[in-house]
């Protein structure tokens, strides 16, 4: 009986000590998927605030223009944009840790001209305070784009930064950049809280740990840009996308298209079916249109029965070509209900632009609504947009 209690021991501490090793690698192997994901999700939000920033500044770039030649701080302009980034600051803060606008003024040094701190705060930055350009800053200069880039140690410690640039919509010049930084720390107080969760499983639960950590990142992801009924995105996160193409398409010749599709008959469906079973009928045509999506477009649920997408890179051709193949799929296609015994085979309309340089968010929409409305006179049509149209 000793023996045999001794032998099932010594298993068990062959058993557990296996299972340590297994955890001890299944750890570090989710320490660095985590740690990239989290770094991903907050870069992303730097950039996002970034961007709302820049989009601020450039809703008046005359008045930026003039403070720009004459960092008056006792200017009213200086006084009401300095409160505004001091507010988005504070509301950001466990995000975010600088929040500054800066302006390149020779080829390897950058000058401060705006910061979200408080003048009396350690980390405020005086405008006129030159600084080195960074390699992350020299490559958001060189581009004229936004970019993330990685954890760099700088003056300021050890950050993540962000940067979204200023340009005059008028003559395309790059007038300044906005820069959001997240700290080494902030990026270790929250893996920090994430590692916890993980070391505190014992170690048969250490699989089921990991895999319900990764659901849960994917579900935040999944609340904040997605639709859930369809999976795809929502609209916000369509708006998003279209600001970071258009500002691409106006540093270069990049070709974007967007189109709009709306469920032909669609209040018909839900009135012969009812609405559980058109919820179907969207979720199956979203489904068909997403398989002919890339991974570089954007596939977004606009509202009710109507989708807008983004293809950026494509040329005009092969993007028409797409959505030829989208409107033959969705049509071809029979959603179906065998527990009810009922089945539905619908089309869409479609409307589609081939944006520009001189498009910007309101035209681009629409004028790919125009399109729409003109290919749903008839129903189950595509109509490509052009300036005849308005």
């Amino acid at each position: 009986m000793d023996g045999s209690r001794s032998y099932v021991f010594r298993i068990f501490l062959l058993f557990f000590s296996i299972m340590l090793a297994v955890s001890l690698l299944l750890q570090t192997i989710l320490y660095s998927i985590t740690g990239r994901i989290l770094r991903e999700q907050m870069g992303n939000k730097c950039l996002g605030i970034a961007i709302s920033v820049a989009t601020l500044l450039e809703q008046n770039t005359d008045s930026f223009r003039d403070y720009l030649h004459t960092l008056d701080t006792n200017s009213a302009y200086y006084i009401n944009i300095k409160a505004n980034l001091e507010k988005i600051l504070s509301g950001n803060a466990e995000n975010i840790a600088f929040l500054y606008v800066e302006q390149r003024v020779s080829q390897n040094d950058m000058m401060y001209v705006l910061d979200g701190d408080p003048e009396d705060s350690p980390g405020y930055s005086k405008p006129g305070s030159i600084e080195p350009i960074t390699t992350n800053r020299r490559i958001a200069y060189d581009s004229k784009a936004p970019y993330v880039g990685k954890f760099v140690t700088t003056v300021w410690g050890h950050l993540l930064s962000a940067y979204a640039p200023v340009v005059d919509q008028k003559t395309g010049e790059l007038l300044a950049l906005v820069g959001a930084d997240i700290s080494f720390q902030q990026y270790q107080n929250v893996m920090q809280n994430q590692i916890y969760v993980i070391i505190g499983n014992t170690v048969i639960f250490i699989l089921l740990a990991a895999v319900l950590f990764l659901l849960s990142s994917s579900t935040i992801e999944r609340r904040l840009f997605t639709d859930s009924l369809t999976g795809v995105y929502n609209r916000s996160f369509f708006y998003n996308f279209l600001r970071i193409q258009l500002k691409a398409i106006k540093k270069k010749d990049y070709p974007v298209m967007v189109f709009m599709a709306d469920v032909d008959h669609f209040k018909k469906i839900n009135d012969t079916y009812g609405h559980p079973f058109g919820d179907k009928v969207l979720a199956n045509i979203s489904g068909i249109m997403n398989s002919y999506m890339r991974k570089t477009d954007c596939l977004a649920r606009y509202g009710g029965e109507e989708f807008a997408a983004i293809m950026p890179g494509l040329s005009p051709k092969r993007a028409g070509e797409v959505v030829k193949r989208i409107h033959k799929a969705v049509g071809n296609t029979i959603t179906s209900d065998e527990k009810d015994g009922i089945s539905a085979q619908v089309t869409i309309s479609i409307g589609a632009v081939q944006l520009d340089k001189s498009a910007n968010i309101e035209n681009a929409i629409k004028h790919a609504d125009i399109a729409l409305y003109d290919a749903k006179k008839t129903r189950n049509a595509i109509v490509f947009y052009d300036a005849s149209m308005n």
